[in-house]
């Protein structure tokens, strides 16, 4: 049987009369049933629920609290069970506040490891758990997990963002680092806390700064604050960014600058790019530089260049070829920011002649009608100014070198499948002047063998991008996901470089490398990795022989997806 209470973090007339602290992130109210009442209120911090003065060993805390099921309107928790002290554990009390209000919301279960409480979509909750013997000691507070609830448990997202981090107050205006998402994130939202009760929508921007109005840095309240949400397209708000106060703070000394935004390019040539991005805002230093990176599709190797302190470079370029593009700031302090969105491009065969446009990229390449020897590509048509007048089929080794295996008037080709090449296959559009499409997605084709077990899926997934590559050095970005259902706290990384590479400099985690290869451990504000939940550092690495990216990752021992 469930019995539920609502409390208030500060009763004013008693805080008036007593003045007790208000009541921050992580502290709350805890319901204690005394003589002639049902329920009374008391402060709760790390400091254990107050017990009865008796010589009885109250029970111990439990322990392992987890959420095995998270929905817009409710969340599963289970727990080991509190050892007894002195006399038999009856029932537990949850304790599961909103951070940033005074309400402290608790509900009383029989003597259980599992139970499902009612929550709101998009709220977040801090959920603790004590346990309650028969002469009405009570244990300590087992371990405190984060729960945020979806926007919805329908539609094609019902997972949150990841927390924005490092957020600072610089002058008025707050800067934050991106916070990930499995499909993106649109906005942040902007709250003020006044140290009591009510936290109040500033304003929402699509940037990670936002310049406070004056306004927003007086009026009541004895401690203002301010934090940040992130926002995904499906309304699904992400768990509150660290706080920072009205007044100007320091930002640590390890916090590299925003990434570029809005990367585009404004001209080009058959030999030439020029590129336009909005500058990236400053972390702990000042920003002195940017590096462009473009990289050949298919193709392993990249080339960059370090421009100044600017927001337009021009690059150059190989006719009737695509590119990637991206740009990364770096630091008086040899930090280097995430890399800006990605552009993708492709240069004409010529600047002279009647049609200097390419063809437009063909539609979604797929494959069917696979046998052991064969397999039929189809996609769907491209444009043109002038006119297409066919399509190359390549086909690609995954590392180098990419092979034109047919060109056809249609929008199918049949294949002969060989067991000893890979077989992995794009197609571009192609006009009377030479001029080449960007190319369609890659497809892989796996000729059907014998019947296998599949393997039970990873509880995580790692994304390894290099941002920037030179010779003899690179920059990588990192994320990890957890897509267990189970929150992770304190995170190991394990993987093995296939080359050479060592790395040289890591942020936003610590590492260890012996030969090959490599552990990154949690840094000590990102150790806790929530349900759905996202981590991402970065480092700058050297390399000689090869710099071809990490396969196999694994997380605290378990394989990740990759």
């Amino acid at each position: 049987m469930y019995g539920g209470s609502l409390f208030r973090r500060l009763w004013p007339a008693f805080v008036a009369a007593a003045a007790l602290p208000v009541a921050l992130l992580g502290v709350g109210l805890a319901t204690t049933p005394a003589a002639g009442a049902d329920t009374v209120s008391t402060l709760a911090s790390s400091v254990p629920p107050p017990t009865p003065v008796s010589t009885p060993a109250p029970p111990a805390p439990p322990t392992l609290l987890a959420a095995t099921q998270v929905t817009s309107t409710s969340v599963t928790l289970s727990w080991t069970a509190s050892v007894a002290g002195c006399c038999a554990i009856t029932n537990y009390t949850i304790m599961y506040p909103e951070p940033f209000s005074d309400v402290i919301p608790t509900i009383t279960v029989g003597n259980v490891t599992t139970a499902t409480i009612t929550i709101s979509p998009t709220r977040q909750y801090n959920i603790r758990v004590s346990a309650r013997d028969s002469t009405g000691h009570t244990s300590p507070w087992s371990n405190q997990i984060i729960v945020v609830a979806p926007a919805t448990d329908s539609g094609p997202d019902t997972v949150p963002p990841g927390s924005p981090t490092n957020l600072t107050n610089r002058n008025g205006t707050l800067y934050w680092t991106a916070a990930p998402d499995n499909v993106g994130v649109t906005a942040y939202h902007v709250y003020r806390f006044d140290g009591w009760y009510t936290s109040t929508l500033l304003g929402t921007t699509t940037s990670t700064t936002y310049q406070l109005p004056p306004a927003a840095t007086t009026g009541p309240g004895p401690h203002i604050q301010f934090y940040v949400r992130a926002r995904d397209a499906a309304g699904n708000l992400s768990a509150a960014s660290n706080t920072v106060d009205a007044t100007s703070s320091t930002p640590p000394a390890d916090l590299p600058p925003t990434a570029p935004r809005d990367l585009a390019v404004s001209r080009i040539t058959s030999t030439s790019a020029t590129l336009t991005w909005t500058a990236a805002e400053p972390g702990c230093c000042d920003v002195t530089g940017y590096t462009i990176g473009y990289f050949q599709a298919f193709y392993d190797l990249g080339e960059t260049v370090r421009v100044g302190n600017v927001t337009t470079a021009t690059i150059t370029l190989k006719p009737a070829t695509q590119y990637l593009v991206v740009v990364s700031a770096s630091d008086s302090g040899g930090h280097s920011s995430p890399s800006s969105n990605s552009l993708t491009i492709v240069t004409p065969a010529t600047d002279t002649g009647p049609d200097t446009v390419p063809p437009s990229a063909p539609g979604t390449l797929t494959v069917t009608d696979v046998t052991t020897t064969s397999a039929k590509l189809n996609w769907t048509p491209s444009t043109d100014n002038v006119g297409v007048t066919g399509y190359n089929v390549y086909r690609w080794d995954g590392v180098f070198y990419s092979t034109l295996v047919a060109t056809v008037p249609g929008t199918s080709y049949q294949l002969s499948l060989a067991p000893s090449v890979p077989n992995r296959y794009y197609v571009r559009a192609r006009d009377a002047a030479g001029n080449v499409s960007i190319a369609t997605n890659e497809v892989r084709v796996n000729p059907p063998t014998g019947p296998t077990t599949p393997p039970p899926d990873p509880t995580c997934t790692v994304t390894y991008q290099k941002q920037s590559e030179w010779p003899g050095g690179f920059v990588a970005d990192v994320t990890i996901k957890n897509t267990a259902t189970t929150a992770v706290d304190g995170w190991n990384l394990a993987f093995t470089f296939p080359g050479d590479q060592r790395i040289t400099t890591l942020w936003s985690a610590t590492y260890t490398q012996s030969g090959s290869a490599v552990t990154i451990r949690n840094a000590s504000w990102n150790g806790t990795l929530a349900a759905g939940a996202s981590v991402s550092f970065g480092f700058q690495g050297s390399w000689s022989g090869s710099n071809a990216i990490p396969t196999g990752f694994s997380l605290n021992g378990t394989p990740c997806r990759s």
